[in-house]
Formats: structure tokens, sequence, C-alpha cells
């Protein structure tokens, strides 16, 4: 059963659901989506919800009053949920935990450095992932700023005009996604990027999965420890020159999960098993498997228009082992929805200014 607040969600859309409910949007009102999707738990006999996005996230934590004692919720308490989804407050206890993270500091549009004060480029972030304005939760991407004017900028684009500004390094982007259990990695799948949209610091638009990696895993079980986490979780990494640093945190479903499950780990059938009490059996996940994002195309069309022509038409060959985030044959209505709404992608202004951290 899935809840959506319009027809026109990929959810709605999807024959993997046994039915559809419609609630308010958890950004909007987040009181009515945890008041609306209880009483369809309720309805249904549903002994688990999970929430889909960090809005839905941060709406059941708050709102946990709303459900009966038969229905397990996906959500940590409502402090351990405010502290992970808070770009400050993880850095803080990544640096607690010894695990190490690009520089990064908190700056406002009011008084911005002098330009020899910062070491361009850099990357922009708000504070939050989900910034609270009016009463109401609004996304804002990151961007990339690679002089003092970009940077005023970027501040001055997030809504109360301070953001934090992080060290931007190339390396190799890599990922650890997992579910976790009190603090503690029940199960975890390690991927790199290949490819993002946009190109300088977007979205994984292409990526495989890996072999573990002994200091992905350290670095990961650290934070999560020092998060007392439980749940699904993206964890970003960059290997430099310089060494392994975190990147960004996401404490909840994310846009590559379809990866890991494609390469056998199914993290929301493990999640779900340990809010159910079950001990779900530890399963390896297939190296070598890829996942191709419906945002893929952008950044080969990118490549092309840069010159590297060769790697950008390389790029467009199927692969064997490939899953996609949205697009399947055997599901194809959310695919087909995608692609109606792509012209207007396309057209949109995000590939030239917003600049997201991989997710």
């Amino acid at each position: 059963m899935a809840a959506v607040t319009s027809d026109r969600d990929f959810g709605a859309r999807s024959r993997a659901v046994a039915g559809v409910i419609e609630v308010p949007d958890a950004r909007e009102d987040p009181k009515g989506f945890a008041a609306a999707v209880a009483e369809g738990a309720a309805r249904e006999s549903a002994d688990v919800v999970l929430p889909g996005t960090e809005g839905a996230l941060l709406a059941l934590a708050a709102h946990s009053d709303r459900f009966s004692d038969q229905v397990t919720l996906g959500a940590c308490p409502p402090t351990t949920t405010l502290v992970a989804t808070d770009m400050v407050a993880t850095l803080a206890r990544a640096a607690e935990a010894g695990v190490k993270a690009l520089s990064a500091r908190v700056l406002g549009v009011d008084g911005p450095p002098e330009p020899g004060d910062v070491r361009f480029p850099v990357v922009v972030k708000p504070l939050r992932s989900e910034v609270p304005v009016d009463g109401a939760l609004r996304r804002y991407h990151s961007r990339c700023a690679g002089d003092a004017e970009a940077l005023i900028l970027a501040l001055a684009a997030l809504p109360t005009g301070i953001g934090m500004v992080q060290a931007y390094v190339e390396g190799r982007l890599l990922n650890v996604n997992g579910v976790a259990w009190k603090g503690e990695v029940v199960a975890d799948v390690h991927e790199q990027a290949l490819r993002t949209w946009p190109v300088d610091c977007g979205p994984v638009s292409y990526a495989r999965t890996i072999a573990p990696e002994a200091p992905l895993a350290e670095q990961a079980q650290a934070l999560i420890a020092a998060l007392d986490w439980s749940g699904i979780f993206n964890l970003q990494f960059i290997e430099a020159d310089s060494g392994l640093f975190l990147v960004d945190v996401n404490p909840r479903l994310y846009t590559s999960i379809g990866l890991a499950v494609a390469a056998g780990a199914n993290l929301p059938a493990i999640w779900v098993d340990l809010l159910l009490g079950r001990k779900p059996q530890p399963t390896a996940y297939r190296v070598g498997v890829r996942l191709r994002s419906e945002g893929d195309l952008r950044s080969l069309t990118h490549l092309f228009r840069s010159g590297a022509r060769r790697d950008a038409v390389a790029g467009l060959m199927p692969q064997p082992n490939t899953a996609h985030a949205i697009a399947s044959i055997s599901d194809p209505k959310p695919g087909l929805s995608y692609l109606r709404r792509l012209p207007g992608r396309l057209t949109s202004k995000q590939g030239v200014l917003a600049r997201a951290i991989p997710s």
C-alpha cells in the first residue's frame, strides 16, 4: 500500500503496490499527513509504515502518537531524527566519532568572506535538506560556486541567506548504503558513482556495486553508532589523494536504492524484518551490478557537448546487469510518466545553477 499526494506520483502508477491512499503533503502539513497515514494503516491493518521521503520521516517521527500500538513505524525518536537530518549536527557527530569529513563552515550572505578567505571552488548547501519556510518544508539544492560572486548568489538563494560552505575536491565518489539497527550496521552495500547529474556534484546517475572496502565499512559503522541510527541510510564519501572523506549523510530512502535491491540486498525488506523483531539472514550482494538513473542522459549529453564524445557514446551502450531508477519493462507506467515530464526537466535551469551533492 502506497501513500501518495497525487495520482501523478510514481508510486500511484506502479503495479508493485497493492493499493493507494491519497494523503496531504508531509512537507506542507506534517500533522495531517501523519493522521491520514495512521488512518490508512488502521483501515488496511498494516503492520509497518515506512517513510519514503525525508519530509515523511520527519512527520512520522514528530507525530508517532497518531499510530496505534499495532503499527510499527520506521522512524527514530524525534531528537535522533532531527540530528541525523541536520548537516551541521551530523558533521559534529562525525568528528566526535573520528570520521574525517570535508572541511566546512556556516556562512551568511550578510557577511560573506573576502575572496582570499575561501579556496574555490566550494559547494554551498542548505543546513538541512528540507528547510522550513513559511510553515512548510522546501527542498533546496546545493550549488557549486567557483568564485566569490557565485558564492554570494548561492547563499542568497537560500531562504535565510545562511548555508554550509564545504570544500570541493575531485576523487572517487563512493557510497555506503545500508540498514542500521540501534546504531549497528546490519547490512550494507558499497557502490561507486561513475557519473552524476548535475556533473559537478549532483545525484548519482550511473553507478555500480563494488566489493566491500574495509575503510568505508569502518567509517560507516562509526558514524551510524554516533548517530544511534535505526533504518535505511545512504552515506556519501569521496576518496581523494589526501584521504577518504565523508561528504553527506542521507538517513532515508535514497535515489539509487534500486541498485542494492538488484544486487541482491533488499534493504527495505531487511528493515521491515528488523522492525517486526525478526532476524534477517545476512546475504552477500553481487559486485558489478549497475544502475542507470533517468538523469544519466543529461549527464551524457553534457559529456558530448563538452568534447568527451567518445566517452558519451560509450556511455550510451547498454550494459548487462543494469537496473534503472524508474524505468522498468515489467512495471512501465512510472517510466512513461517520467518521460511525459521530461521536456520540462530538460528546459529547467537546474542543470546550469543547481549542483546537488551525490545521493
